[in-house]
């Protein structure tokens, strides 16, 4: 009887044993690969392997996120600009001043107002 309980005291202990042992491989895995990882991006993306990628990541985000519209803040638009706040070429802002949209010769440059072109914008799409 004594053998048996020796046995299995021997068997639990071992098992516990075994179950640490996976634990701690398994974080130490995980540990080495996202070291690994974190190097090889590093090395990819041209940021030294002992930078802390996801804190450059979360940076680099943030000021993406945080730049502000070139066109945003400005009311008045030159020719180039306001081709590229409607998303057109320039032809086709010469078939709008054509069709009517309005804008301002200072010199030999011309500027549209935001507001103006979007009031345009909306008249033509009410008027199809």
């Amino acid at each position: 009887m004594e053998l048996t309980i020796e046995k299995s005291i021997e068997e639990k202990i071992e098992s516990l044993i075994t179950q640490n042992f996976e634990k701690i491989l398994e974080k130490n895995i995980e540990s080495i690969l996202d070291t690994k990882l974190d190097s090889y991006l590093g090395k990819k993306l041209g940021f030294s392997p002992d930078k802390n990628l996801e804190k450059i990541f979360e940076k680099k985000l943030g000021e993406t996120i945080g730049q502000p519209n070139e066109h945003a803040a400005k009311e008045w638009l030159n020719v180039q600009e306001t081709c590229d706040y409607i998303g057109i070429s320039y032809k086709s802002l010469q078939k709008l001043i054509d069709q009517g949209l309005k804008g301002n010769s200072i010199g030999r440059s011309k500027r549209f107002s935001k507001t103006e072109i979007t009031h345009f914008l909306k008249n033509v799409q009410h008027k199809k």
